[in-house]
């Protein structure tokens, strides 16, 4: 084989390789990210964790029919380093999450935001506003990261 067609080879088939997977892990091609849903209900199982966070909400529709909604987020890694309270939703916990829906699943959402039972608005600031303080040397802050005011 002439070293032109092996370089090709073994080019397109990393490219079959990493393709699904950078698909996988990508919010974008994942997600619908336009106007987000709103979905209330209990928080039954709380997963941060890496590759994925996970809250897994039991939703009460009008008819009184109970679904259960998973809610996706970053990885715990990530959260931590961009200053997001990790443990201030817990199972239990009555909870309104603003999110993404999935394009290719039901009853799937990736995490916007969150009003808590006490009003107050739970969201993280984004790899982007870190990368910026990252890059300017500044100091990152998040406050929406943790409890912030309530809504007026």
């Amino acid at each position: 084989m002439n070293p032109a067609h092996a370089l090709l080879l073994s080019v397109s088939a990393a490219a079959l390789v990493e393709l699904p997977s950078a698909a996988h892990h990508s919010v974008a091609i994942n997600f619908e990210r336009g106007e987000p849903i709103e979905i209330r209900g209990a928080v039954k199982e709380v997963h941060i964790r890496n590759p994925h966070s996970q809250y897994v909400v039991a939703v009460t529709d009008k008819d009184g029919a109970v679904t259960d909604w998973l809610v996706e987020w970053s990885d715990r890694n990530s959260l931590i380093r961009r200053k997001v309270d990790v443990d201030l939703i817990k199972v239990g916990d009555t909870v309104a999450f603003s999110l993404w829906p999935s394009l290719r699943l039901p009853n799937v959402g990736y995490f916007v935001q969150a009003v808590l039972a006490d009003g107050s608005v739970y969201r993280d600031c984004g790899f982007v506003k870190y990368r910026e303080a990252v890059a300017s040397s500044t100091q990152f802050r998040c406050d929406e990261g943790s409890r912030t005011a309530v809504p007026q």
